[in-house]
């Protein structure tokens, strides 16, 4: 398999609800959730190795005799499987095929993560928490505290609760692989004969494979292709955030932490209508609390027209002026803020891939959307990463359950990849509805009690947890 993987400019840390993760990231470049699978893909030996950060990643399925999988024109015309996109999505299907000796390249770019990743790569995973030094246990829980006054609400229940660094899980997860980057996809092309699909890029080379599975990212070029440009557009939520990352000094770093503080994590809603998030994002320097990372936000309602055109000091002096509104430590932590600080705003969007409008055709599953190209997600819930974990679990069936051998048939193929979107859309079409209604009823304090998160918790349905190895 090879996988080709383009330059994405998000980045940050996230969590892993049972993994279990929130929002959050760090100041430095990083990928979105196909940068993480990308990663995954390392673990196949280094002659099957090939990747490329950009759109795109082949896997070739060899039998057990050594033929190379190629088919004639009765059935696929090749068991080729290119992945577009090489963040957590992408790498983590990446590593499932090539962990079954499938040989693959990533361009572009947890049963399911275990099941993808290799246990060698995987027993790494507590090392790319934002703070190694604290053990994640079953008992641990998401304080939610009243902005305005401090008391504590509710703690949150979850599952183990794995706070992660982007780029460290990224890291981890491209152990062994060679990463190609660059690859822009233009264009999709399919066979008359419905043996195969071929990915064409800005840069004038392309690859056919039998199937092409997009990972490419919440603005996915590849859903574009499939549905139109209009209708791939996210869908805008009356709310926005402004993500900040800071540093601080010794003194200031230990307070943020300090009791009655969370060490790592808390999430405060407002009864004037806003919603603010505290967390570390780097605590690997135990000796040195300077050098320690923030990420905190406070996100806001803002209509979804409304084009909001403040400047980069902007943004800091409006997060700083929400922030007095609330109690520490989110009004120290912004208070300290530098004003030059680089932070970055969004609003929140979506995409339900169970709109009737939303329908593709997946051109007898030669092509088909999972992670954020699929679903993307408003974040207060933690899901998106979660069921993109998932969707590389189902995908990698779904191609083992009829390609397992190098043939099969259009029919055996159309037939698995049916079934793996049907599941996907049911279950991702859901949570995507439910992370909509989180974030309103978070930023509605009549409602807050019945917010998703309140009601489920951060819980995943069992079949959709990982566990981790190790105690």
């Amino acid at each position: 398999m090879s996988v080709l993987a383009g330059c994405s400019g998000f980045r940050g840390t996230f969590g892993l609800p049972g993994t279990g993760l929130g929002p959050g990231h760090r100041p430095r470049p990083i990928r979105g959730v196909s940068d993480i699978i990308a990663e995954m893909l390392q673990t196949v030996p280094a002659e099957l190795r090939k990747v490329t950060q950009s759109i795109m990643t082949c896997a070739t399925n060899g039998t057990a005799n050594g033929h190379n999988g190629s088919l004639n024109e009765s059935a696929t015309g090749g068991s080729k499987v290119l992945i577009i996109g090489a963040g957590s999505t992408g790498l983590a299907l990446a590593q499932g095929l090539k962990k079954r000796n499938w040989s693959m390249g990533l361009h572009w770019g947890f049963e399911p993560l275990q099941y993808l990743v290799p246990e060698q790569i995987l027993t790494q995973i507590k090392k790319t928490q934002v703070d190694p030094h604290v053990l994640t246990n079953d008992t641990d829980r998401l304080p939610m505290i009243n902005g305005q006054t401090g008391d504590l609400i509710t703690e949150i229940m979850s599952s183990k609760f794995y706070r992660l660094r982007r780029d460290k899980f990224r890291g981890m997860l491209l152990q062994g692989l060679d990463v190609q980057w660059g690859k822009a996809l233009s264009e999709i092309l399919y066979s008359s004969g419905g043996e195969s699909v071929t990915a064409k890029f800005e840069d004038g080379s392309e690859e056919t494979s039998a199937v092409l599975v997009a990972t490419d990212g919440p603005h996915s070029t590849v859903r574009s292709l499939l549905v139109g440009k209009e209708a791939a557009k996210v869908t805008p939520v009356d709310y926005a955030s402004t993500m900040c990352f800071t540093r601080h000094t010794r003194e200031h770093a230990l307070f943020l932490r300090a009791r009655p503080h969370h060490p790592l994590y808390q999430v405060a809603p407002h009864p004037d209508g806003y919603c603010a998030w505290l967390s570390l994002h780097d605590g690997d320097d135990i000796d040195h609390p300077e050098n320690w990372t923030f990420f905190h936000y406070i996100s806001f309602p803002e209509p979804r027209e409304q084009v909001n055109n403040r400047t980069m000091r902007g943004h800091i002096l409006h997060q700083k002026e929400l922030a007095r509104r609330f109690v520490d430590p989110w009004r120290s932590v912004f208070e300290w803020m530098p004003e030059d600080s680089e932070v970055w705003y969004s609003k929140l969007r979506n995409w339900d891939p169970s709109l009737p409008e939303h329908h593709w055709n997946n051109h007898q599953g030669r092509v088909t959307l999972a992670g954020d190209a699929a679903h993307p997600m408003t974040f207060q819930r933690g899901q998106g990463l979660n069921h993109a974990i998932q969707d590389a679990y189902t995908v990698c069936k779904a191609l083992q359950s009829f390609c397992n051998g190098g043939v099969f048939a259009i029919e055996q193929r159309s037939t698995a990849i049916k079934a793996y979107e049907d599941e996907m859309i049911t279950r991702a079409g859901e949570e995507v509805r439910l992370s909509e209604e989180n974030s309103v009823t978070m930023h509605d304090w009549s409602r807050v009690m019945e917010s998703p998160s309140m009601r489920k918790g951060m819980q995943v349905k069992k079949e959709n947890t990982v566990q981790l190895p190790g105690p």
